[in-house]
């Protein structure tokens, strides 16, 4: 998994979209995207616009105005955005592999959450397990910034992507 924040939006159609989300504020507005593989955030304040992937590494993305990327391995902190003054953005990632027993519990955790209190996605199996991947986006909505935590599983090889990122207005 590759993780990736461009200063521009991305194309939808570059991405296969599962369920979508918007939240509006006065002064920005949030769409949340679960995607085939990852997610898609796209937050907008005046004309700056701000996404965030998280996507297969196989999967081609545009390489101008990315700020961020890198693989998505153990944990890493994406520090202050180019437009600090403007917009901040931070963000941690984490991609970890976990024994399977804990793994089928995060599974049932995720799979109770129900769409009132996010964007949740249950995908299909994919025939060599019972069950498949869940993904869950939940975004925490204040007046100048917001907060959204995304968890994505992986039953094939039980890892858990998760991303808790910070889209602020200004600088409070």
């Amino acid at each position: 998994m590759n993780f990736h924040l461009f200063a521009k939006s991305v194309h939808p159609e570059l991405v296969e979209v599962c369920g979508t989300r918007t939240v509006e504020r006065d002064n920005y507005q949030l769409q949340l995207n679960i995607t085939t593989d990852g997610h898609l955030i796209t937050f907008r304040h005046d004309d700056l616009i701000f996404c965030e992937v998280a996507a297969a590494a196989s999967h081609s993305l545009p390489e101008n105005s990315r700020l961020v990327s890198h693989v998505a391995t153990g944990s890493t902190d994406n520090g202050p955005s180019l437009y600090e003054e403007i917009i901040g953005y931070k963000s941690n990632v984490s991609m970890d592999s976990v024994d399977p027993k804990i793994f089928v519990t995060i599974q049932q955790q995720l799979d109770k959450r129900v769409e009132t209190d996010g964007l949740v996605h249950r995908f299909e199996s994919n025939g060599r397990l019972s069950f498949g991947a869940i993904s869950y986006m939940h975004a925490q909505s204040f007046i100048n910034h917001v907060r959204v935590r995304a968890f994505h599983t992986f039953p094939e090889t039980c890892a858990v992507l998760k991303t808790d990122s910070v889209f602020r207005v200004g600088n409070q």
